[in-house]
This record gives structure tokens, sequence and C-alpha cells, in this order.
């Protein structure tokens, strides 16, 4: 098996031709599909208030994953992408899903070589229970701390308790939130579309679906805040019974109309601000009202 389609790190083969070749290259040598990067939401709400959150969690309503709901389309996706290099368990914050832990041995026993983080801001890490640490422990998952401002000066107390429980923990500090949304559809999808596989990259599961990224599920809780209707597009749908692994990556890996919403290739447009509490004001996520 060559090298180069073997163990390339597929999240970060930037150019999208690339992507495909390498994807053709992987499906001629009869190797099985691999998707190198997954997010899923336990929860859509959140415990901290931020500011224009890009996955729009001030706008959410109070939402919690049902376990067996998830180890039904974990399952069906590993049918279809055995190989999944990374999967974040995220929100919203994923520590007000009371049984957090159940998702960790839910999704190891699906996906038992995969890295699995949880991507949290922290604030209830020092009141989890030793069941939690244990669990982390038990089923090798790494948490990813994200501070804001308020918070900042938490890391060390936060490094020693991972330090004290056994527990792979990363911390870094965010102070800024890009502007996600341009609600008039008029950017140029195809340059949106490029900039995000060269700087995000992170395709998200909700509800039996994988979308290219985070901003097509979530925009329907701004869709509801203010009225606006931005298309829901860009995703496959893993329980279609015609779906395979290829064609998963292959919708991933191209544009769609939600993507001419998006803010990524805006110039002569202000598309970040500093860290704020929100005030859930169109404003905080949409610059077409600047």
């Amino acid at each position: 098996m060559p090298e180069a389609f073997g163990k390339a790190h597929y999240r970060f083969i930037t150019d999208r031709f690339q992507r495909s070749y390498y994807r053709t290259a992987r499906r001629l040598l009869q190797l099985k599909p691999v998707l190198s990067y997954l997010e899923i939401h336990l929860v859509d709400h959140c415990n901290l208030n931020c500011r224009g959150c890009s996955h729009c969690s001030p706008l959410a309503e109070e939402f919690f994953a049902d376990v067996e709901q998830h180890e039904r389309d974990i399952t069906r996706l590993k049918q279809l992408i055995p190989d999944i290099r990374e999967i974040r368990l995220l929100g919203g914050e994923p520590l007000l899903h009371p049984k957090v832990t159940t998702f960790f041995e839910v999704t190891r026993a699906c996906f038992p070589k995969t890295k699995i983080y949880m991507t949290t801001n922290g604030i209830l890490l020092p009141k989890m229970p030793e069941t939690f640490w244990e669990s982390c422990r038990l089923n090798s998952i790494s948490i990813a701390v994200t501070l804001y401002p308020p918070f900042h000066e938490k890391e060390s107390d936060l490094m020693k308790l991972a330090k004290k429980e056994r527990t792979t923990m990363s911390v870094v500090k965010n102070s800024s939130f890009l502007i996600t949304t341009n609600s008039k559809g008029n950017s140029d999808k195809e340059k949106n579309f490029h900039r995000c596989q060269k700087w995000v990259y992170c395709p998200i599961l909700v509800h039996g679906k994988i979308y290219r990224c985070s901003r097509p599920p979530y925009w329907r809780f701004f869709n509801k805040a203010f009225g606006t209707n931005i298309p829901n597009t860009g995703y496959a749908d893993i329980y279609d019974p015609n779906m395979t692994g290829w064609k998963i990556l292959s919708s991933i890996d191209r544009s769609s109309e939600a993507c001419r919403y998006c803010t990524l290739a805006l110039e002569n447009k202000t598309t970040t601000h500093v860290w704020a509490m929100s005030d859930c004001r169109r404003e905080e996520w949409d610059v077409a009202i600047q």
C-alpha cells in the first residue's frame, strides 16, 4: 500500500483537487474510505453566552442528544466509513448532558482506534464527579478546553486537575469570534468553500446527516430568531439506502447553496469581533446589517 494513500492525514490536504485525487487513489487501490475528522453535538445550548457563537448556542433551545439515536447513527456511519481518525464531542457545552459519559462509552465501543476528544469551555470541569474522570480514562477520552476571557486565568488550575485525574487535556485561549453569516446570500460560494476547505474542515453529524460544516444545520436557530430563510443544504444522509462512504466524502468536498451565506470570503466587511456576552442581537452574527 503506497504510504501517501495509506497514512496521509486527510484533514490537512487542503486543496480540493488533491482531496479528490486522494479519494480516487484509495478507491482504485480497493482501500476503505477514511474520514479524518467529525464533530457531534451532545447538546445545542450552553452555559456561557458568547456573543456571535459560531454554533448559534445563545439562540438555541435546550436540547440533549439521545444516546440510543447516537448509537444508531455512529453504528450506521461505521458501516459506511469504518475509519474515522478523530471524533470531537461538543456543543453547546457537552458537560451539561447528564449522560455525557455514556456517549464516551458508546462512541469508544464503536470506534476503538479513533482519537476521541470532548471540547468544553471548562467551567464545569472542577465540579465533575470521579465517575466522569474514570470514564475519560477507561475510554481514552482527551479533553480539549477553550477558555474565554473571563476564565483565562483558570488554565493552570485545569491543567493541575487533569494531571491529578490522569487525563489528557489541552487548553487554548480564545478572545474573538468570527461573524459567520451574510444573510443576503450574495457571497461567492466557491471562494467561500475553497477558504473553508483550507482553514476549517469540520464535518459534523446532525440528526443522521453529515454536513460540510456546522453552519447550515445550526442556522436554523438564526432563521427562527430573526425570520430569515437561509437554506439547510450540503449534507449526506447516512440512512439513504444508496449511500456509501465514498459518496459521503464526495458530498462534503463540494460547495452548496448554503455557502453563499458564509462570510469567509467577504472583503471590505468587519468579520470578527472581540469576545463579549451575547445580547442575542442579529448583528452579532450577520454582516448584512452592519
